[in-house]
């Protein structure tokens, strides 16, 4: 029901933006910004189904599984933790590779 809710207000969204006639005539730099304010609201009433669903779970029994139709299957909470300690340990990384050729460079300026 939830995912109806934010479905139904995505794509409200969509056809105003279609009806309004601005799609025919904007550069693809607008519409490049339409898409990214798109994948936002979408990401902010994904928030909010989740934090809807993890109140109603909080005070009813959960619902059997329903299949998922997304393509971005969503993550748990150990995945992202997983996901930012690996981009944690690249940035870091890059870091120390990039630290080594300033001092490199330093060194040859001396």
């Amino acid at each position: 029901m939830l995912k109806t809710i934010g479905f139904i207000i995505t794509s409200t969204v969509l056809a105003i933006l279609l009806f309004q006639g601005r799609a025919a005539a904007q550069t693809s730099v607008n519409l490049q910004a339409d898409i990214t304010n798109l994948r936002s609201q979408v990401s902010q009433l994904r928030a909010e189904v989740a934090q809807l669903r993890s109140q109603r779970s909080a005070s009813t029994p959960a619902p059997a599984a329903t299949p998922r139709r997304s393509r971005t299957p969503e993550l748990t909470d150990d995945q992202i933790v997983d996901r930012l300690a690996i981009l944690a340990i690249e940035a870091k990384d890059r870091l120390n590779a990039l630290e080594s050729r300033v001092a490199k460079l330093e060194g040859r300026l001396r």
